[in-house]
């Protein structure tokens, strides 16, 4: 005959197991929403009726939304590129056009004097004449390039 305490005993272990797994995620689901909420992810919440508490932009620069990562400050090229957001080569800033892939801050400098003696970029192929900027660099920064209208 089987006995059936150890078939109890299994059960307990079990329920006690879930249980303490239930628990666990109850105190990391916190955990994440009070750093969420901690780091800017999420409105703090007026805890009266339970709103969330909107900024004011009154004397508190920090508290302006902006479009910056809550991790790593502003947004990268290769974020922008993923909000679907292009770099207009004509208008950048040196900065800007450093931060694009393959691009050093010296090829930016050429980029920046190139566009500065033509007046402007015409077509991507005019960045060809940039010293340092060959074809296989061009075709890796065409994504991230807006278009350039063609006169």
């Amino acid at each position: 005959m089987p006995n059936q305490g150890s078939g109890e005993r299994n059960g307990g272990k079990r329920r006690a197991v879930l249980l303490l797994s239930l628990i666990l995620l109850v105190w990391n689901a916190c955990a994440t929403a009070h750093r969420a909420a901690k780091v800017g992810l999420l409105p703090p919440i007026d805890r009266a009726d339970g709103s969330p508490v909107l900024p004011s932009a009154e004397g508190d620069e920090t508290a302006v939304l902006s479009a910056e990562s809550p991790r790593s400050g502003p947004l990268t090229i290769r974020q922008k590129y993923l909000l679907g957001k292009r770099v207009d080569i004509n208008k950048a800033s040196l900065v800007e056009i450093s931060e694009l892939p393959g691009i050093s801050d010296k090829i930016a400098a050429a980029v920046v004097e190139e566009r500065d003696r033509l007046g402007r970029f015409r077509s991507p192929e005019d960045l060809l004449g940039v010293r340092g900027i060959k074809e296989k660099r061009l075709q890796k920064i065409l994504p991230f390039l807006a278009k350039m209208p063609n006169n």
